[in-house]
């Protein structure tokens, strides 16, 4: 990679030079991930309030200039497991600066803490119902699907692998016959 100064396997390019003009973002790694983040906050942005829920994803990218980049998305048919987009789509414009921003929140801390060993002598930290659980670490969270495709998906789109939740990263997440499922 001529023009793309990588310091290490987890670090930011300095520009996006080195990308295929245009592309599909499903599947296409950190940058196009980057790039769906930002296109959907703007979008949305420039949505009347009542429409700021929507279902709109991007879908496919185009360089448009040196730092530019028109991004094309849409509601897709739920129909067809999210991955047609019918109807009308809409484009928007993002920037080089702010994919390489979107990037770089997208990475796990440059400093992680030291892993601790997995003990039964945890810290205990209680829960809600006063029982103690092991501590610090991971949230189990379970929830109840809606019925509809529609909804599934985007509960599923929401906790896809390493989404941010005021800093916390989805680490693992699997769908479950509930009847299975044992319950406290």
């Amino acid at each position: 990679m001529s023009e793309v100064s990588m310091t290490g396997a987890e670090s930011v390019p300095d520009s996006l030079a080195e990308m295929l003009p245009v592309g599909m973002i499903a599947g296409g790694g950190m940058a196009a991930a980057a790039m769906a983040i930002v296109a959907n906050r703007k979008f949305l942005a420039a949505q009347p309030l009542e429409l700021q829920n929507s279902d709109w994803q991007a879908f496919h990218y185009e360089r448009i200039s040196v730092t530019e980049f028109e991004i094309t998305g849409g509601i897709a048919d739920a129909s067809s497991s999210g991955r047609k987009f019918h109807g009308s789509h809409d484009t928007v414009v993002i920037s080089e600066a702010e994919i390489l921003a979107e990037m770089r929140l997208l990475l796990p801390q440059t400093h992680p803490l030291p892993a601790k060993p997995v003990s039964h002598s945890t810290a205990q930290v209680p829960t809600s119902h006063g029982e103690p659980v092991p501590g610090p670490g991971v949230l189990k969270v379970i929830f109840t699907l809606p019925d509809d495709e529609a909804g599934r998906q985007r509960i599923l789109r929401a906790f896809q692998l390493q989404a941010d939740f005021f800093g916390a990263k989805v680490q693992a997440c699997s769908l479950h016959d509930a009847s299975l499922l044992q319950l406290d």
